[in-house]
């Protein structure tokens, strides 16, 4: 039987960003919810935004290139960090600067020279409310990577799949994006990237508020299957989380870009999201949680409204 489906509200919201980060994280991981006043300067910060709680392999695969890199860094997360962009979808506008400026404050305590954000919402709020004498650029995860392409380069070993590229050109941080993440592509050995031309997305990235219309999303779906597509890449998190079904219909995985970076550097990860949606069924999904559940404390009945709200949407 379904999930009865609540009002969405702040806790609900917060809390399974919060709850599902905790789940979905492989074992041991962590992240910083609040950098102290006065932080030890750290060079680079990995920012974990709310809805990239459900895909916690992002930010973990990210942490893992920067070890390859020795490059020293922090990871913060958690509602705490917040761009605002949440209180903005929920209706309350007026909260977005407040919250995005709070959150850079935050950031600024360790004075970095860059906070590098998973998520394209986050992109733009941070760029729309910058942060007065801020000691850091802000930067979508992919512009660290490109930065130390030459780097990584010699330590990949090939990837050898057919994928179509799916993207977002609806502004001009998009548009970056797309040509960011083309380039990690291009540099991954054995990768055949096929010239697919459905594969353009609405908005500024797929969600649950605006999501690809089903009809244009069997249609890229359908083109990457008759490519004899491997995969079909996407670049955001919110991309990943409403395509991954669609596997159970075509055949054709859907994978971060990450996933496949993660790869050519032998860079070992899981992918509970894709997991848990792939199963198609809510309880198989709590059933293999519950162990967790039980041993974090959880209210299990309120982690199946999460999961069903996140996972199944």
């Amino acid at each position: 039987m379904a999930t009865p489906r609540k009002k969405r509200t702040y806790t609900t919201a917060f809390e399974a960003a919060r709850t599902l980060g905790q789940l979905f994280s492989p074992e041991g991981y962590t992240w910083e919810t609040e950098l102290p006043v006065r932080a030890k300067h750290v060079p680079l910060i990995i920012h974990i935004s709310c809805n990239a709680h459900f895909t916690m392999f992002i930010a973990y695969i990210a942490g893992e290139i920067l070890k390859r890199l020795d490059l020293e860094f922090v990871t913060v997360g958690g509602p705490e960090n917040c761009c605002g962009s949440i209180q903005k979808n929920m209706g309350d506008p007026d909260l977005e600067a407040d919250v995005a400026t709070k959150a850079q404050l935050g950031f600024n305590r360790a004075k970095p020279r860059k906070v590098l954000s998973i998520c394209p919402d986050c992109d733009d709020v941070f760029a729309e409310y910058p942060l007065k004498a801020a000691s850091f650029v802000h930067a979508n995860i992919s512009d660290l990577v490109v930065e130390y392409l030459d780097a990584l380069k010699p330590k990949m070993k090939p990837v050898n799949k057919r994928v179509v590229v799916h993207f977002h050109d609806a502004s001009p941080s998009r548009v970056k994006d797309a040509g960011r993440v083309m380039t990690i592509l291009k540099a991954i050995p054995g990768l055949e990237i096929l010239p697919a031309q459905l594969a353009h997305g609405p908005g500024i990235h797929c969600q649950t508020v605006h999501p690809m219309a089903p009809h244009d999303q069997a249609a890229m779906f359908a083109e990457a299957k008759a490519l004899e597509a491997d995969a079909l890449v996407v670049p955001y998190h919110s991309c990943y989380r409403q395509h991954i079904k669609m596997q159970l219909e075509f055949g054709v995985e859907t994978q971060h870009y990450f996933g496949l970076l993660a790869e050519a550097l032998d860079i070992p990860f899981e992918e509970p999201f894709k997991i848990y949606r792939l199963t198609d069924d809510l309880e198989t999904v709590m059933g293999m949680l519950r162990p967790k559940i039980e041993r974090l404390g959880y209210d299990e009945d309120l982690v199946r409204i999460y999961v069903d709200r996140a996972v199944f949407c």
